[in-house]
C-alpha cells in the first residue's frame, strides 16, 4: 500500500521556518524504520501536481488523473463508457491584469447553500449534455461526453492562484468556457450570493473543472480495493483524501501550506500524527507494515520511504546520527 502526503514541505517561508519546531512523536517513532527510495521531481507547468501524479500510480497522462470517475465508482454512479469531472464552486477575483481564485475552502459553503447553487446551475449544464450529482459542499460530480480525453488542471494548481494559465484551451472545451461565463452571470444576481455578501462572506462566482480522465480498469462492477492500512485508518476516524485504487492520498496540509499559515500547518501535521502515524506506530502495527510506502511531497520534489525493520547497520547509523523530521522535510 502507498500513503502519499502532499505539501509535507510548504513553499512559504513562515511554514518552512516552523518545520524546525514540529514535534510529532508517532512519526518520530517510525523514522528509524523508513528506508528512502529514489527522489522524484516534478514540473511547475504540469496540469497534475507531483503529489497527485504519484498518488495515481504514475499511470495517467498529465491532466487526466480520473479522480471524478473514482468517486463515481465509490458511490455506485459509474457506468462503463461514461466520462466524469469534478466541479468545484469558487470565488473568482477580478484584477486589472488577471483573474485569481480564492481558495475554495475559504468559502465554507454549507450543504444547503451548495445544493441550492447546484440546483440553480443544473439546467444550464443539462442543456450541454452534462449531468450533475451532488457530492459535498465543496465539490460536485459531473458526467458528460465533453469530458472524454479533456485534460484539466488540478484544483491544487489554481486555488489562491491566477487561473489564466490553467484554463483549458482545447476546442472541445469551448462549450465549457461559454458555460463558465453563463454561470458567472447567473451567480452574480443570485439571492444566495446577496445573502452571503450581506454577511461579509465571499460570493460564489464561478466553478472549476478538474479530475477528468478514464480509469485504467474502468469496470463499473469492480469495487475499489480496501487495504488493511486503509481499514485501520478508517477505524480511527481519519479523514482520508480522494478515493483512489492506487494510494491513500492525504492533502490536509495544503490549506495551511498555501496560505503560509504556520499555526494551521503545524496543527494539520499534529492531526496527521494522531490519526495516521499513531496506528502505524502502535503495538499491532507490524501487521500493517508489509509492502507499505509513505511518500512525503513538496511542491517540486517528493521522496518515498519503505516502512520496514531496520537492518543492523541502519540501526547503528540511526544511533549515531538519528534521523529527524526536519532533515527529512528539508530534502524536499
Amino acid at each position: 500500500m502507498h500513503i502519499v502526503i502532499s505539501h509535507a514541505a510548504a513553499p512559504g517561508p513562515r511554514c518552512r521556518a516552523a518545520s524546525a519546531t514540529l514535534q510529532l512523536g508517532h512519526l518520530q517513532t517510525l523514522l528509524p524504520q523508513l528506508r528512502a527510495k529514489t527522489l522524484h521531481t516534478g514540473s511547475p507547468d504540469s496540469l497534475t501536481p507531483l503529489a497527485e501524479h504519484l498518488a495515481s500510480g504514475q499511470l495517467y497522462p498529465d491532466g487526466l488523473v480520473p479522480w471524478a470517475a473514482w468517486l463515481a465508482q465509490a458511490h455506485g454512479l459509474f457506468q462503463n463508457g461514461q466520462h466524469w469531472a469534478l466541479i468545484s464552486p469558487c470565488h473568482l477575483q477580478i484584477h486589472s491584469d488577471h483573474v485569481a481564485m480564492q481558495d475554495p475552502s475559504g468559502l465554507e459553503l454549507t450543504e444547503d447553500e451548495s445544493r441550492t447553487l447546484m440546483a440553480a446551475m443544473q439546467p444550464y449544464f443539462e442543456e450541454d449534455g452534462i449531468a450533475l450529482h451532488w457530492h459535498s459542499p465543496a465539490s460536485w460530480l459531473a458526467q458528460g461526453q465533453v469530458f472524454q480525453d479533456l485534460a484539466s488542471a488540478s484544483l491544487a494548481r489554481v486555488r489562491a492562484q491566477p487561473i489564466d494559465p490553467w484554463i483549458p484551451r482545447q476546442s472541445a472545451a469551448q462549450g465549457l468556457r461559454r458555460l463558465q461565463n453563463e454561470m458567472q452571470m447567473l451567480l452574480y444576481t443570485h439571492a444566495l450570493n446577496d445573502a452571503r455578501s450581506a454577511r461579509g462572506q465571499a460570493p460564489v462566482s464561478g466553478f472549476w473543472i478538474s479530475g477528468t480522465g478514464s480509469p485504467v480498469q474502468p469496470s463499473a462492477s469492480d469495487a475499489l480495493p480496501v487495504s488493511p492500512v486503509h481499514q485501520a485508518l478508517t477505524q480511527t476516524g481519519t479523514r482520508l483524501g480522494a478515493t483512489n485504487p492506487h494510494a491513500i492520498y492525504i492533502d490536509s496540509l495544503a490549506g495551511g501550506a498555501l496560505q503560509d499559515d504556520p499555526q494551521a500547518w503545524i496543527q494539520a501535521w499534529q492531526d496527521l500524527d494522531a490519526q495516521v502515524f499513531a496506528p502505524l506506530a502502535g503495538r499491532h502495527a507490524p501487521d500493517l507494515h508489509a509492502g507499505l510506502t509513505i511518500t512525503f511531497c513538496g511542491e517540486q520534489r517528493a521522496c518515498p520511504y519503505v516502512l520496514g525493520r531496520a537492518s543492523l547497520w541502519q540501526g547503528i547509523q540511526q544511533a549515531w546520527r538519528p534521523r529527524t523530521l526536519y532533515h527529512l522535510l528539508q530534502a524536499l
